[in-house]
């Protein structure tokens, strides 16, 4: 029979044969599934730990319907808690906890007990006990669980991040204005915890009307000023603006090579843009910058987030937190107290 090979979205190998209704993932890839789904099904890490016992137990490397030992674990919870390090009585509660999710099927005797009967070759012919058969039965619904979380987590990240650079912003416009100190207070006890996301959403509203005001009343000012410098500095607080301006900075090769040594060394061997753009997503997750990148890859230019990259990269070892450093450089540069050609003079020094 043909031998079929898939992969998971994790990038996981998944075997099976062909003629089966498809590939039949391993049963410690089920297991995975499980375990990345494990916050959205609120399954605690005891119950995961029984789970897996069980699984051990089962022979063959998939959970098959074929044979009853394939998919039937009849250890005994003494045996299934000894290899856990956990109390019978501490088993028999998680037990009931994946069966109410319904990760496992109960199987049992008229009796309640855990049986296999063998042939005279040792092969178990029937058995009862837990059956793990909804493990695969379910496997992609899991899949589509942990990836939907994820998703959520990312989103709710990004947002996190969001209010954490507006905070920012607005505690240098107005550091000692006592009449948004109690937006500030908020603001500061919601980043603490893990706020709802309404919570943020509504707190960055807040807080972007009052950095909105308070750029307003600036702009005002300015416009007592002569007209041609008037509008230079309107230009500057404006974002529509900054953004076009940002997209549009180039970086000459020799630049790179003269600014950014580090970062051109990692990047040598890209085959293609797309290529460097996923090197680039590595070293900025080696320096642990968070979805603070993945939200700066969504409004500014590869040439930007190149200069931004290779210059908290040159100087890795001397800066404490880079995602924190990361989100001051941004916010200096969205305010027009950088211009991120001075990062590359900078870098050149």
């Amino acid at each position: 029979m043909k031998t079929v090979t898939a992969f998971a979205p994790n990038g996981a190998t998944l075997l099976g044969t062909a003629g089966q209704g498809g590939s039949t993932p391993k049963k410690w890839l089920l297991l995975r599934a499980v375990e990345e789904a494990r916050e959205p099904l609120r399954l605690k890490s005891t119950s995961l730990n029984v789970l897996r016992a069980m699984i051990s137990f089962v022979i063959g490397d998939q959970i098959s319907p074929d044979q009853d030992d394939h998919h039937v674990c009849f250890a005994s919870n003494a045996a299934i808690a000894k290899r856990t390090h956990v109390s019978v009585q501490t088993v028999e509660r998680h037990i009931s906890a994946l069966v109410e999710l319904g990760l496992i099927r109960r199987v049992m005797s008229a009796n309640g007990k855990r049986w296999a009967r063998r042939d005279r070759q040792g092969r178990v012919v029937t058995a009862t006990g837990l059956s793990l058969m909804p493990l695969s039965e379910r496997h992609a619904e899991f899949i589509q669980e942990a990836q939907r979380h994820t998703d959520r987590v990312l989103e709710f990240t990004v947002l996190r991040d969001k209010v954490s650079t507006a905070l920012a912003r607005l505690r240098e416009l107005v550091a000692n204005d006592a009449t948004i100190s109690d937006l500030m207070v908020t603001a500061r006890n919601a980043l603490r915890r893990k706020p709802d996301a309404n919570v943020l959403s509504e707190l960055l509203a807040e807080i972007s009307v009052e950095i909105s005001e308070i750029t307003r009343a600036d702009s005002d000012n300015l416009r007592d000023s002569d007209n041609e410098i008037e509008g230079h500095k309107e230009d500057s607080l404006n974002p529509i603006v900054k953004k076009e301006e940002f997209s549009q900075i180039q970086v000459s090769p020799n630049q790179m090579e003269r600014c950014f040594p580090r970062l051109c060394s990692e990047l040598r061997f890209a085959r293609d843009p797309a290529h460097c753009d996923r090197l680039m997503d590595d070293i900025a997750e080696y320096l642990r910058f968070g979805q603070t990148w993945y939200a700066m890859k969504s409004t500014y230019g590869p040439a930007l987030r190149f200069v931004v990259l290779g210059y908290i990269f040159q100087r890795a070892e001397n800066i404490k937190s880079h995602q924190a450093y990361l989100i001051s450089l941004i916010s200096k540069i969205d305010r027009g107290d950088i211009q991120p050609t001075a990062l590359l003079t900078q870098n050149s020094k």
